[in-house]
């Protein structure tokens, strides 16, 4: 099952921004960035498919961790993204389709 992922994501109350933008990850020296003031998730495009899904996910769930005020370190975020990667990509089958983010590359 492919899913499109959108340009806006609602978080509770809250809409974030998904978007490529490599130069403002280079100077943040990551590939995946979550800027609350700014309600945006931070993509880095020149990765294998895979691991920007994964990427995608990790943020994600930095931004549930900010709103539902749960604590968590990088590594915690870092294995649940994976086991929900696991679960959604290699178990339920689903697929992310980047095509209406991608023209913002």
């Amino acid at each position: 099952m492919e899913v499109k992922i959108p340009k806006q994501i609602k978080i509770l109350t809250h809409t974030y921004t998904v978007k490529f933008d490599s130069k403002e990850l280079l100077s943040s020296g990551t590939c995946g960035l979550c800027k609350h003031l700014q309600q945006e998730i931070i993509l880095e495009p020149n990765h294998p498919k895979s691991e920007v899904n994964q990427i995608f996910l990790h943020e994600f769930i930095h931004t549930i961790e900010r709103h539902l005020c749960v604590k968590l370190d990088d590594a915690d975020v870092e294995r649940l993204s994976e086991g929900w990667a696991t679960l959604l990509f290699d178990n339920l089958g689903i697929e992310f389709d980047w095509s209406l983010i991608e023209g913002d590359k």
